[in-house]
Parts: C-alpha cells; sequence; structure tokens
C-alpha cells in the first residue's frame, strides 16, 4: 500500500485490514475515531469502540515534514521505524513504564499501541497543581533499567555496537543538534523570545564561556554512544496517573550520553518548579507545597536513578563473574570505577539541563507552563529565573557534588528580579 497521510476516514479503512486490531477493536463499522495530535511532528489518533470504550488503541503516523513548521522542514517518515524498535526495547527492559505495542507499518510510518486512557501528559498535571506519589521512583526506575541494559555494561560488545548500527537516527538526531544544542546560543532566525525579555538576559547566552560549555554538550550528544537514549524525555513525553507512569513518544531514540536522558527530565522538573508561583496564585494557591514537591521529585529521581544503575551493574557483574573492567584483583578498583561513571553521568546530566532549560525559553518550542503565563512582564520573569539557574548549570555542571547543591541554586534563582 503506498503510504498516505491518513485522516479518520481512511484510517477506519485501513485499521480493517490488520488482524491483530481487528480483534482489539472489535465492529470496526462502529468505530470513534478522532485525531488529537498537538505535538511538533505527527498525527495521533484516538480509535474507540463506540459500545465498549476500553478498546481502544492510539494510532500515530509519521509526516514527511515537520509538522511544527509545515512542509517547507521535510523531515523522514521512517523515523517511525526509530520509535517502533525503541518502543521494543523499552518495553522489554521496563514493561511496567512503557505502553504496549500491538502493531507497527513501516510502509505507512505507523505504529498502534496501548492507549492510556486512565492518564494524563504530567507537563498538563503539573500546570494543574496535581502531585503524583509514585513519580519519581518510576521515573528513575524508567531510566534505570532503560539505560543500564542497553549500555556496553551489559549487552556483549558485538550486541552493543550492532544496536548503535540498528538505532541510527540521523535526521532527529539533528533537530537536536541545531534546536537544543546550537541555535539557542546564536541569533539564530528560529528563536522566539518574549517581548519583555531583557536583551541583556540573551547576550548572556552568547559568552564565550556559555557557548563553549554548548560546544562541548553538543559533541558529548553527537560522540558519547553510551546507551540507546529515548532522547526526549520531557514531562510532556510522560502519562500519569495515581499510581501509574509511562513513558511515551521515544522517536528521537538513538545512543547517546545517558546524563541527556536525565539531564532533560531534570531540566523539566525544575521549569515546571519556576513557574509554580505563577500558576498557584492564579489558581488562588500557595504554591509552597507543590514548589516543595518539585523540587523533591527532582532529588529523587537522581539519587534513585544512581542508586538503582549501581545495584543492577552489581548485580549483573556478580551474576556474570566478571565485569566490564575484567577480572579486578579487588573490589575497591570495581566501586571506584562505578562512582567515577556516576560522576560522569551526574555532570553530563546537568549541562544537557542546562542546555534543555536554555531552549525552552529562547528556542523554537516552548513549554506550556511558561509559554501560556498571558502576560509579557510576568512570564519574562521566570524565563529569567530560569536562564540563570540553566547557565550556571551548564557553566558549573562539573562542580556540582550533590543533586542538594542544585536544588539550593534552584530555590536562589526563584528569588531573583528583572
Amino acid at each position: 500500500m503506498t503510504y498516505q497521510a491518513l485522516t479518520p476516514d481512511t484510517l477506519a479503512n485501513y485499521l480493517r485490514q490488520v488482524p491483530e486490531l481487528l480483534s482489539l477493536l472489535g465492529d470496526m463499522d462502529a468505530l470513534d475515531i478522532v485525531e488529537v495530535g498537538d505535538g511538533n511532528l505527527n498525527l495521533v489518533y484516538f480509535v474507540t469502540s463506540r459500545s465498549q470504550p476500553a478498546r481502544s488503541v492510539v494510532v500515530k503516523q509519521a509526516l514527511p515534514y515537520l509538522r511544527l513548521v509545515g512542509e517547507g522542514w521535510p523531515l523522514t517518515r521512517h523515523r517511525s521505524d526509530r520509535e517502533a524498535n525503541a518502543l521494543q526495547q523499552f518495553g522489554a527492559r521496563c514493561p511496567q513504564h512503557v505502553p504496549e505495542m500491538f502493531h507497527a507499518d513501516s510502509a505507512q510510518s505507523l505504529i498502534a499501541m496501548q492507549h492510556l486512557r486512565e492518564h494524563i501528559i504530567l507537563r498538563r498535571g503539573l500546570i494543574e497543581g496535581i502531585t503524583y506519589p509514585n513519580l519519581a521512583e518510576h521515573l528513575s526506575t524508567y531510566m534505570a533499567q532503560t539505560l543500564f541494559h542497553g549500555s556496553d555494561l551489559y549487552l556483549s560488545a558485538a550486541a552493543k555496537k550492532q544496536a548503535v548500527a540498528d538505532a541510527t537516527n540521523t535526521e532527529l538526531c539533528k533537530i537536536t543538534e541545531d534546536l537544543v544544542l546550537t541555535y539557542p546560543f546564536e541569533d539564530h532566525p528560529t528563536n522566539v523570545y518574549s517581548l519583555a525579555l531583557p536583551r541583556a538576559a540573551v547576550e548572556r547566552l552568547h559568552q564565550p564561556s556559555v557557548r563553549l560549555a554548548a560546544a562541548q554538550m553538543k559533541w558529548a550528544f553527537m560522540n558519547q554512544a553510551e546507551s540507546l537514549l529515548h532522547g526526549d524525555l520531557h514531562t510532556g513525553s510522560v502519562m500519569v496517573n495515581q499510581t501509574d507512569t509511562y513513558v511515551i513518544d521515544p522517536e528521537f531514540a538513538y545512543y547517546g550520553p545517558m546524563g541527556f536522558d536525565v539531564g532533560l527530565l531534570l531540566a523539566n522538573l525544575l521549569t515546571a518548579y519556576l513557574s509554580q508561583e505563577w500558576h498557584r496564585t492564579q489558581a488562588g494557591q500557595n504554591p509552597a507545597p507543590i514548589q516543595a514537591w518539585l523540587l523533591e521529585q527532582v532529588a529523587s529521581v537522581w539519587n534513585g536513578f544512581a542508586k538503582k544503575f549501581i545495584a543492577l551493574w552489581v548485580a549483573h557483574d556478580a551474576h556474570a563473574g566478571s565485569s566490564f573492567m575484567g577480572n579486578a584483583r579487588d573490589e575497591e578498583s570495581q566501586s571506584l570505577f562505578r562512582e567515577a561513571f556516576v560522576r560522569h553521568m551526574f555532570s553530563d546530566a546537568l549541562g544537557f539541563a542546562g542546555c534543555e532549560m536554555i531552549r525552552r525559553m529562547v528556542g523554537l518550542a516552548k513549554v506550556a507552563e511558561i509559554a501560556a503565563i498571558p502576560y509579557e512582564t510576568a512570564r519574562a520573569l521566570i524565563e529569567v529565573r530560569t536562564l540563570r539557574l540553566a547557565e550556571a548549570l551548564l557553566l558549573g555542571r562539573d562542580d556540582f557534588q550533590f543533586i542538594s547543591e542544585v536544588i539550593d541554586l534552584a530555590e536562589e534563582c526563584r528569588t531573583l528580579t528583572l
């Protein structure tokens, strides 16, 4: 079947030809098909049985261009193959936090997967001031399981090198290289600024020290093939309720530095934290409780991830009877290597967090918790605070020893004025 961008009518005809979806959905003449895609890249449909609403799937189809911009920015639609591969890999490594994939069609650049009907996008929940008791536990587990088991610490050398080749994702990596790690640090036409954002705040990003640090993070992103990454792990890529957490949309998946996934998640939790004063005040609520909770998540995500990653590593070495280092003469050398490894991930995570926060303030794709603020001055104040925190993380990434120091800095930046 020749590729075509599907509509609700043509999608219904397509679904009739897929046996596994027929059995999931039942009567194909009694389906509700609603286009819900509000992301930057794809068509997304909810397909639900009218008589049995629990019988439902999400269908995602890649377009041959960047949807955020339009046909003027061509983009391979075969990125859906990378997403299908990533869903399969991540689902095998951490099934409790990855939606089940029912069907993938490379010719149509299409994936059908579990519909998380009882969940909402984490970013939306945070904007509304909702807290989630299991969030840090679940996300730290997801990152530890996926990042460890995709690395040379677990895979054989041959399996790892083949996995790197299979996950090559050139065009979407180029988007990150440009929009996250290059354009925000120069006067690029794709950058978008708030009208009230002081020019001095933008010019700080053009300092040689900042541009050097950004270039170093870009180099790491392009050359440190440590594990299979989600590649776009922000609060818009997580679906939650009070008991469950799922990580979705791994179309940017590729082999890169482990700190990238961790850093993007921390960055988006920090932007949520800095925006809460405005959102909760507008809702007539005290912002302090959710601000404290968000900072707890930042700390617990990193500490939980580091602890679980080390535990997986120790358990694997014990089971295998050897380690990445070879047959070490003593446990101390192994411990020192593990500590240095985690320290390196922490530094990378903070550097990438800084780049992500800067990108979200001045780059092409914003975060709703800040972009939705209708008052330019109020929005600019939060952007300045975010940029200052981001700059400090990026420049000082090798100096921070503990996540508590990041928390202290975030609290300090929250009090800055224009």
